[in-house]
């Protein structure tokens, strides 16, 4: 038996850490964030709306060069909410990424073809620049992104996700903002213990009509990176696809319990054990000693499974419990826990939890323990009782 099963899927695109996910674009123009009409109006002539989107991208050049300048912005954290909410709408279809100590989402978007030299002070902390066909000294009172692009604004909000199980202190998340897939130099402090709730605006130029990946925000912990695009809400990238696919929850049923005494060997008589099953649930990744250890993210095409035991003995030091801790999945596939028995059964210093790594498509399995205790003093002595099943539905 093993502790892990090998994959049954070959690697694919979707199933690899850092996976892209494709997700709906956000419809800008039904958000009022930019030019659009009615159903009856975009069923009109394509060669219209063409015309339309030329005129659009044609704005820069048409600009008077006199009163405007073209900058060329880096992607900047906004202070001014007031002016940037003014320039954004509401984006309700932002999905939620999930991580260790993050759960983050993208709460207002905003795309727009000019600044009044105002609002570009306002945003950026920076004077205007100079007009790109004035006298020297002489302020822009537009400012414009260049051709063929907009300047993209995106509200975001992260709280802590409440991971389960707890991450390990020592560990921390990084979350960073990516602009046109490289990491920019805007400071988001560490997610750590304690210190989980992060929130900012960003602004930066994108292409016109941008792609999703075009600006994201980035959580990575171990190695591996999950990210939603500030475009549009759309979860772009992340270790474990099952984070999105399905709910991680597991359901016991049928539960058996083994209840007994042991020969202590002493004098003094026995010792009592009781235990069942008591419950379980499904994680993508763990990296804590009693769960497993470093396990840290499951491949894509797997999940951590955790179940809790209650395991209920008298102390002995005499006896010694080798129960020992089963998985059985639908294909007859038996798996032992990432933890050895000792650390699980030990009396009442266990941690009673056994951990597996199981496909992320399984759909129920069946756990087995299989009570034995032997004797340290005797060694010839060993006690055996009947195995006790439990169901393990997964959701």
């Amino acid at each position: 038996m093993t502790t892990r099963r090998p994959s049954r899927h070959p690697a694919t695109p979707f199933a690899r850490r850092g996976v892209l996910l494709a997700a709906p674009t956000l419809l800008l123009a039904g958000c009022g964030l930019l030019p659009g009409g009615t159903d009856d109006e975009k069923g009109g002539d394509a060669a219209a709306g063409q015309a339309d989107e030329g005129a659009a991208d044609g704005a820069a050049e048409a600009a008077n060069p006199a009163t405007s300048a073209v900058v060329d912005l880096q992607p900047t954290e906004v202070t001014d909410e007031a002016v940037a909410g003014r320039l954004m709408s509401r984006l309700e279809t932002s999905q939620t990424l999930l991580a260790p100590r993050v759960k983050a989402t993208v709460t207002a978007s905003g795309l727009v073809d000019s600044l009044t030299a105002a609002d570009y002070t306002a945003l950026t902390g920076e004077e205007p620049p100079v007009a790109d066909g004035a006298e020297e000294g002489t302020a822009a009172e537009t400012i414009l992104p260049g051709e063929r692009k907009q300047f993209l604004l995106a509200a975001w909000k992260s709280t802590d996700s409440e991971w389960q199980p707890a991450v390990a202190s020592h560990n921390s998340t990084t979350l960073n903002i990516a602009h046109g897939g490289n990491t920019t130099n805007i400071h988001v402090p560490q997610v750590a213990e304690g210190d989980a709730e992060r929130s900012g605006i960003v602004l930066a130029i994108v292409d016109r009509s941008p792609a999703p990946e075009a600006m994201g925000l980035r959580a990575e912990i171990r190695d591996e990176v999950s990210e939603i695009s500030l475009v549009d809400g759309s979860i772009l990238a992340t270790p474990s696809p099952s984070l999105y696919e399905r709910e991680l929850g597991v359901e016991v049923t049928e539960a058996g319990i083994v209840e007994t005494e042991v020969d202590e060997g002493w004098v003094s008589g026995v010792m009592s054990v009781r235990g069942t099953v008591k419950s379980a649930f499904l994680t993508p990744y763990i990296d804590t000693v009693d769960y497993g250890g470093n396990l840290f993210w499951a491949a894509a095409d797997e999940l951590h499974l955790v179940v809790d035991l209650d395991w209920q003995m008298d102390f002995s030091s005499n006896v010694v419990d080798r129960t020992e801790a089963t998985l059985t999945l639908e294909d007859g596939t038996e798996l032992r826990p990432a933890q050895d028995t000792d650390q699980i059964f030990y009396d009442s210093h266990g941690t009673h939890i056994a951990t597996f790594t199981i496909p992320a498509d399984e759909r129920s399995a069946t756990l087995t323990l299989s009570p034995r205790f032997t004797q340290v003093i005797d060694e010839d002595f060993e006690q055996i009782e009947d195995p006790i099943t439990a169901t393990l539905t997964f959701s």
